[in-house]
Formats: structure tokens, C-alpha cells, sequence
């Protein structure tokens, strides 16, 4: 009861002041007239009792302070009160407000554009119902198949796993998107399609239960039914996707029950999916539409993986059952994987298995995506570093100007932590403020990381669409809160504690120093102005060195032709046999074709993976000085090094005999050559590779030296390659040589391909060496364009507080400069002064950068630039001396300015002026 009779007396005392001050006043004189009616009894007058009381208790105006101050309410009075005068400040410094909103919009404003990308990749939970009880599967291979982790399994263990698991309420399938050729629905308004036309389309295959265990419920229409997986091919329906049925069919809602031919096959439209539905990510690119499983035969009866263990084209995501966790799940999961397992020995045996929360991307438990966002949230929270020490800079300015003021309020009574409380609300007002500012331009800014990364989704994987919202959530919103009371913490802190020293015999007297502060203020103020300077260098050094390799890039040649050589890809099936059949009769149609000069076979396309074995030159185990342990291997046909225009320098080509029968002999590029046979001809030389990573060398005689090329990344050339040849069972990429325009040449593959087997054309792509070539420079440009803005970010932020840092100390010494000039100095002496003074925190702030830069920058080429993975330099020198002496020159003139502006400014003002100057 006591504690809500507090609560209620405290909200009385705040929203009812005058009734409460009315009530304490008439109780405190009720008190005081019963006290002195005590002294009257003891013959004291009525006049004599009063003053006594009032000796003893004090006045009513400070019994009212003492009782008012005892409750809680006193607290959020007094703060109202900070609020309010802190605003007041503000107000009467709005260029001050302004920079310090402005810098911390930037500041903040970067920081919570990228937590919203990484909230989207990583934190937010799929559109489904109860997303928080849906989990993806994740495992690893024993033989390292489809890299470190993968997500792929096969249909016949998701029905196993369907049937015998009890952690789940439903498990669904769902493949990865894949093209199709289709028309539109029957009778449907269309846009500008016509109503026969093909088109390529997205589909996504899932398991029939995919919408009702995830919680989806169509726009109009109705999700697949339970029996139409069960009867493989008997009952074709799909269900369209909203952005397929608003944009391409114009929104027509008489879809339903129409039909759209899809590589053939007729399937009727049952459902329109909601507008926010995506799917279930890892990307998250929404197909145009959805099929069940069991029609996977009828759309590509050229690949039937439908009921081979081996073939594993699903994710599997998982709904828990009640009162199962994670790990309960994935204990039962682990059993399943095993038995499945012990049933198929052929196939790839699981080592690791994990559960996890789906979200739109399936990569974010991993390590390197973890240490990926920590490096970048790293790289904004320097940005964010360099506006608070910017503010913390600006804010001991003007609380050296505020210096008499404060030591005023001390000697009239005011306590220490009264002062700081109130400078650190201000501080806390410009960071709500620069706070919500940031937020806003975070929107803006989050929109173009979303376009670029949608567009990387693009090249690296071939999606057309990337559609994850860009809302922002409570995380968002408390990420910015954080962020901003925190930067209000630490650029304020520090500069009220100092305020609240002020000494009022030392604040009452002359300015005291030339800088208006204590030197050790000042010094402490030139050291921020350094801190600034060193990270403003740090990636200012980096954004050069990935510029000056991206600029370098632009005229990087790969040493083979790209421009006419395209990859020819469609599906052959399962059956190797047969696909090599198919191949053999399909490369011989293409090379009677006059569009096409050459056809040739590679295991291994350019910059689209690698495969590297271990190697042993000759001499058995005992490799030569300086040779490659590791080497790049590619299967590749006789006709490969014409097509791409790769000559060999020494030795011969594989005859078409050695690819037919497999005999061991090799082609090495010239940098193998060198390394591994240097001063000696290499031509009859023997090399050992391990194929299969299984301990047993194969032998393979040289016959041959290749140029070296740029072959796995455009970055570097590749420094130990060697070339097998290869026949159509080993070699996957079919390459051809377009001997005219690429749209004559693909009409013609597509005639004769549809002359010959009509259904190898919806899997049919014909893609240019060239799109290969400029996916290898997407990333590095995106790292160049974002490490340039947020260096640019720094610089600027790091400008404008020197040049406000500098205007406040020639302000306050004014009358030093008045001085001085009386005295006989000439005002370019005073201004070297005054410019010397400035730049000295600057010099030392830049060879602290340097420093930095250069031991950062050596640690990121040692990691960045390793084999398979492209040099973001693109081979340029970690110490780089052009962009290091540039860019230091560059902020050197930068830091020049912002100090020698204000210095000019005071050189304006008169000398007699400047010595009445207070």
C-alpha cells in the first residue's frame, strides 16, 4: 500500500502542482501552529512562538524543498526541467545543433543502413505463421561434396525422414528455382505477351504439404491438396506466384483453372499466393510459380532426379512439434540421417548435422559470415567513432565558452553531479535527434544496399529476383536507440565532467590559456583531433588501394577470348551413359552449323569454380625447389585451346586419340612450367596428381606448355595450372566458338536442337565468357564504392570538426592575435602560428594512420589474396606508394584548409578591437 500511495502522491505532485503545493503548504502551517501552540503553553507569545519554530524547523519554503525532494517525482521534475533548458541551449546555438545533428545522421545513419541489411539477411524471420518454430537442415559431407556445408538433400530421404520423425509437426521439400519454358495461361489478359509466345520462367517444385505447414493462405483459390504428390503425374496444377499474377497477367482473377503449357505440359492454375509470401528464402527469390514434386518427371523428362538418393536437389525446412527444441530435433534427425544411410552405402555419407532458424538466407551460422558482418560493422562503427570524437571535440569548445557560467552556478550552491546530469542531457537531446535523423536517411541508404546486393545475388548465382522487405522492425528501431543514447554517452561524458571542474576564481579571472582551457584540455583536444586524423587515414588508405585495383582491373586481360566464346548448357538426365551418347551427337550437330567455328568441351569454365588436386613433379616424392604442392586441373577436349584461342607455346595439343582413351598426359601453363622445371625444358617431364584425394598418385607425362591465363579469377594469373584431356564423360561445359552475331548463332543451336530433341530446349542457356569475365569485377567494385563513401564519410566529418575546432581556439584568442599584431608581428606570422598549431595534432595523426593502414592493409592482402579467391587489389602492393603518398597528401591539403580558413578570418579583426575583446 505504501508503494502506491507513493506512486499516487508523486503523479498528484507532477500533474496537479498547484493543488499539491496548496495542500503541503496548508498541512506544513498546520504543523507549525500546533508547534506553537507547545510554546505558548510555556509563556512564550503567539509573535515569540512562531520565530522560535521557525528557528528550530526553518522556513515553510525550505521544509517544502526538503519534502518535495524526498519522492521520486522530485527526479523527473528535475529532469523536465534539463529537457527543457537543454533545449533552450540548443535553440540558442543552431549551427552548433545543426553540425551535430547532421554528423551524427551520417554517423548513425550509416551504421543502422547496414544492421538493416544484416536484420533482413539474418535476423528476420520468414512470412510464415509461427516463424520462430521453423528450422532449416543443414549437414556436411564426408567427402567435402558441394563445399564446407550444403542444404541439399535428396527425395527419397525427405520421405523418410516425412514418416519416421516425431520433433516436427511437418516437414516440407522445396527445390531450387529452376527455368522453364511456358506460355501464358489459356484465355488470360496478358501484358505484352503474346498468348502462344514461350517464355522463360521461374519454377519451384515443393512437397504437397508446403503451403499448409508453413501457414499460407492463398489470395484467392487453393493450395495443393494432400493426394496430388501421391499420384506421380496425375493431377498437374500449380499455384502463381502474386508478383507473376499482378505483373504478367495483369491481376486477372479469372485465372483460376486455366491452364499454362510448361515444357510441354499443360497445368491448370488452382491458387494465387499472398502478396507477402516470397517462399522460403536461401535466397529469397520468389518463383513465378509453384509445382508439386511429384510433377518433377513430367516437366523435365530429360533429368529425372525424383527417386535417386544420390541426387540431392531440396532444401528441407521443418515446423517443431509443442515442447520440442532445437536440439531435441536435431538429436532425432541425426538417427534418421544414420539409418537412411546404413540402407544407401553408394551414397555420400553425412558427418554433421545442424538445425537452425530459417531465415531469407541459409549462410548466417557460418563462421566466414559472421566475421564477414563483424568486419563490416567494424569498418560504419569507425565512421560512427570518428562523428562521436568529432562531437566530443566540438562539445569541450563550447564548454570552454560556457566556463564562467557553470563556475558561477558551483559558487552559488549547485552540486557537480547536478551540472553534469544537465550537459549530458543536452548531449543526449543532439544524439535522440541525430538518432532519428539517421534513421531516415538509414532507409534510404538501406534501399541501395539492397538494389546492390540483389544485383551480386545476380551474378554469382543467376537469380532474377531478390525480394526480402526492407522494413524496419522493433530490432531496427532499438539498434538505432542503442546506438544513438550510446554515441550520446560518449561524446558527452567526458566533455561535462571536464565543464563541471570549472575552478571560479581561475574562470572569473583572463581567458587563462590561449585556447580558453586548461593545457591539459587542450592537449586532451588535440590528441581527439588526431584520433581522428589516424582513422580518416585508415580508410582513406584502404578505399585507394581497392580503387587503384579496380581502376587497374578495367584493362586486365584474361589471355584467352571471352567476347565470342559462349557456354552452351542444357540437361542430358541422370544416366551418364546416355548424357554422353547425347553429348557426342550434340557437339558433332553443332560443329556442321556455319554460325559456330569451334565446339570444345572444359570440366571447369572460367571463373566459375575450382579444382585443385595435390601434385608431385618428377623425381617421385621429392618435389623440386620452389615447386607447387597444389595445382588447378580442367578436362578439357583437343579443340579447347582453338576455341578460346589459348596457344601453346611449347610441346603439342592432345591428339583426339589421348581424350578417347584417357592416355596420361598433360599440358601445364607457362607459370607451372617455371616453378616447377625452372631452366629446364618441361616437354617429356612427368608430373603426379592425386585425383581423388585418396593417396594413390596417378603419373602424367608433358607434352605440352600453355600461356598462362587468368583463368579461375580475373585478378591474377593463375600460378600452377595443368590441362587433362578430357572426352565427354568428363568434361560437363560444352564451349562454342560464334562465328557470326551471338543472336544468329543461338537461332541456329535452337533449330537444330529442336530438330534433334525438343526437350533439351527449356534447359537450354547460351551465356557469353564476357558475363563471366564481368561478374569477377562486380564484388571488388562494390567493395571500392563502399569503402570510398565511407572514407569520404570520414574526411569530411574529420574536416568539419577541425574547422570548427580551429574557429572556437582563434576565437578565443582573440585577443592573443590582437596582441600580437599590436606588438609588431605580421599577420602571416601570426598565421603560420596559428596554422602550425592546428596542424600538429593533424601530422601526428596521420603517422599513426599510416601505421595503422599499413599493418591492416598487410594482414587483409595475406588474407584476401590466397588461391581460388579473387584479389581484390587485383595486384596491387598492399604499400602501395602512389596511394599512400597521394591520399596522405590528399588529407594533409584537406586538414590544411579547415585550419587556415579560420586562421585568415582572424587576421581580419583590428588590432585594437582585439585587445577590448572579452
Amino acid at each position: 500500500m505504501s508503494f502506491l500511495r507513493n506512486i499516487t502522491k508523486g503523479l498528484r505532485s507532477l500533474f496537479r502542482k498547484e493543488q499539491f503545493d496548496r495542500e503541503l503548504d496548508e498541512e506544513l502551517r498546520a504543523y507549525q501552529e500546533m508547534a506553537a501552540e507547545e510554546k505558548m503553553k510555556d509563556g512564550l507569545s503567539r509573535k515569540e512562538a512562531l520565530r522560535a519554530v521557525r528557528l528550530e524547523r526553518g522556513s515553510l519554503e525550505v521544509s517544502k524543498e526538503i519534502v518535495r525532494s524526498g519522492g521520486w517525482e522530485s527526479f523527473v521534475e528535475t529532469c523536465w526541467q534539463d529537457l527543457r533548458f537543454g533545449l533552450r541551449m540548443l535553440r540558442k546555438s543552431p549551427g552548433f545543433t545543426l553540425v551535430a545533428v547532421l554528423t551524427l545522421a551520417l554517423g548513425v545513419g550509416v551504421n543502422t543502413s547496414v544492421f538493416s541489411a544484416f536484420d533482413s539477411v539474418a535476423l528476420k524471420p520468414l512470412p510464415v505463421k509461427d516463424a520462430h518454430d521453423v528450422v532449416r537442415l543443414q549437414r556436411w559431407f564426408a567427402s567435402g561434396a558441394m563445399g564446407d556445408v550444403q542444404y541439399d538433400f535428396s527425395y527419397p530421404e525427405y520421405l523418410y525422414y516425412r514418416s519416421q520423425n516425431h520433433a516436427f509437426l511437418g516437414l516440407i521439400a522445396a527445390s531450387w528455382p529452376r527455368q522453364a519454358l511456358a506460355t501464358a495461361p489459356s484465355g488470360s489478359e496478358t501484358g505484352s505477351t503474346a498468348p502462344h509466345e514461350l517464355l522463360p520462367l521461374q519454377c519451384q517444385l515443393v512437397s504437397e504439404n508446403y503451403f499448409s505447414v508453413l501457414g499460407i493462405r492463398m489470395e484467392f483459390g487453393q493450395a495443393f491438396a494432400g493426394g496430388e504428390e501421391r499420384a506421380p503425374g496425375s493431377n498437374p496444377v500449380i499455384v502463381l506466384s502474386y508478383p507473376y499474377w499482378r505483373g504478367q497477367l495483369n491481376g486477372d482473377r479469372e485465372v483460376i483453372g486455366k491452364a499454362l503449357e510448361v515444357n510441354g505440359t499443360s497445368l491448370t492454375v488452382i491458387g494465387v499466393a499472398p502478396e507477402d509470401f516470397i517462399g522460403t528464402g536461401n535466397p529469397p527469390e520468389v518463383p513465378d510459380f509453384w509445382a508439386p514434386l511429384e510433377m518433377q518427371t513430367q516437366l523435365e523428362p530429360q533429368n529425372d532426379w525424383l527417386h535417386e538418393p544420390s541426387n540431392q536437389p531440396l532444401q528441407i525446412v521443418g515446423r517443431l512439434a509443442p515442447a520440442t527444441s532445437i536440439d531435441q530435433a536435431q538429436a532425432e534427425t541425426e538417427v534418421l540421417i544414420r539409418r537412411f544411410e546404413q540402407d544407401h552405402v553408394e551414397k555420400d555419407q553425412t558427418i554433421g548435422l545442424t538445425l537452425h532458424r530459417a531465415t531469407y538466407f541459409g549462410v548466417t551460422d557460418e563462421l566466414w559470415f559472421r566475421a564477414f558482418a563483424a568486419g563490416l560493422m567494424a569498418v560504419v562503427g569507425l565512421v560512427l567513432l570518428v562523428a562521436c570524437v568529432n562531437l566530443a571535440n566540438m562539445s569541450l569548445a563550447r564548454g570552454a565558452s560556457r566556463t564562467k557560467q557553470i563556475a558561477m552556478r558551483l559558487a552559488l550552491g549547485a552540486g557537480r553531479g547536478r551540472l553534469v546530469r544537465q550537459l549530458l542531457t543536452e548531449s543526449m537531446l543532439l544524439a535522440l535527434m541525430g538518432g532519428l535523423a539517421g534513421l531516415l536517411l538509414s532507409m534510404w541508404a538501406a534501399r541501395l544496399e539492397w538494389i546492390g546486393l540483389a544485383r551480386l545475388i545476380h551474378v554469382l548465382r543467376g537469380s532474377r529476383i531478390l525480394v526480402a522487405p526492407l522494413t524496419v522492425d522493433i530490432r531496427v528501431f532499438l539498434y538505432t536507440l542503442i546506438v544513438s543514447l550510446a554515441s550520446g554517452v560518449l561524446f558527452g561524458l567526458w566533455p561535462a565532467l571536464q565543464s563541471s571542474k570549472a575552478s571560479v576564481s581561475d574562470a572569473l579571472k583572463a581567458e587563462g590559456s590561449g585556447y580558453g582551457q586548461p593545457p591539459s584540455q587542450s592537449r586532451f583536444r588535440s590528441f581527439l583531433v588526431g584520433g581522428q586524423v589516424a582513422v580518416s587515414m585508415l580508410l582513406l588508405i584502404s578505399a585507394g588501394l581497392v580503387s587503384r585495383g579496380v581502376a587497374k582491373a578495367q584493362g586486365a586481360k584474361p589471355g584467352f577470348e571471352t567476347r565470342s566464346v559462349f557456354h552452351l548448357s542444357f540437361s542430358l538426365g541422370n544416366d551418364p551413359g546416355k548424357a554422353t551418347i547425347l553429348k557426342r551427337q550434340i557437339m558433332a550437330r553443332l560443329q556442321t552449323l556455319p554460325e559456330i567455328s569451334e565446339v570444345a568441351l572444359a570440366d571447369r569454365l572460367p571463373y566459375a569454380g575450382t579444382s585443385t588436386r595435390p601434385l608431385l613433379v618428377e623425381g617421385n616424392h621429392a618435389t623440386a625447389k620452389g615447386a607447387p604442392h597444389e595445382i588447378l586441373i580442367n578436362y578439357v577436349s583437343p579443340t579447347f585451346f582453338a576455341a578460346l584461342s589459348i596457344p601453346v607455346v611449347r610441346g603439342r595439343n592432345f591428339t583426339p586419340q589421348e581424350a578417347d582413351a584417357n592416355i596420361p598426359v598433360a599440358i601445364v601453363s607457362e607459370a607451372t612450367a617455371r616453378n616447377a622445371w625452372p631452366g629446364e625444358d618441361p616437354v617429356g617431364k612427368r608430373l603426379k596428381l592425386d585425383l581423388r584425394f585418396d593417396g594413390k598418385w596417378k603419373e602424367f607425362e608433358v607434352v605440352g606448355v600453355a600461356r598462362d591465363v587468368r583463368f579461375t579469377n580475373i585478378s591474377r594469373i593463375d600460378p600452377a595450372y595443368v590441362y587433362l584431356p578430357g572426352d565427354p564423360s568428363q568434361s560437363n561445359g560444352l564451349l562454342i566458338r560464334a562465328a557470326r552475331s551471338p543472336r544468329d548463332t543461338l537461332a541456329a543451336i535452337r533449330t537444330s536442337l529442336e530438330s534433334f530433341d525438343r526437350s533439351l530446349l527449356p534447359t537450354l542457356g547460351f551465356l557469353s565468357l564476357d558475363n563471366f569475365m564481368h561478374s569477377q569485377e562486380f564484388v571488388p567494385q562494390a567493395a571500392a564504392i563502399l569503402t570510398a563513401i565511407l572514407a569520404f564519410l570520414a574526411v569530411a566529418l574529420g574536416a568539419v570538426g577541425l574547422y570548427g575546432v580551429m574557429a572556437f581556439v582563434v576565437t578565443q584568442r582573440t585577443r592573443e592575435v590582437g596582441i600580437r599584431l599590436a606588438l609588431g608581428a605580421s599577420k602571416s606570422d601570426v598565421l603560420r602560428l596559428l596554422v602550425q598549431q592546428g596542424m600538429l595534432p593533424v601530422i601526428g595523426g596521420a603517422g599513426c594512420g599510416l601505421v595503422l593502414s599499413a599493418a591492416v592493409s598487410g594482414v587483409l592482402h595475406a588474407v584476401l589474396v590466397s588461391p581460388g579467391m579473387p584479389d581484390l587489389l587485383f595486384g596491387v602492393s598492399a604499400f602501395d606508394r602512389t596511394v599512400y603518398a597521394g591520399l596522405t597528401a590528399l588529407l594533409a591539403g584537406v586538414a590544411l584548409l579547415a585550419c587556415a580558413v579560420p586562421a585568415r578570418r582572424a587576421m581580419r579583426v583590428d588590432p585594437m578591437i582585439a585587445i577590448r575583446c572579452e
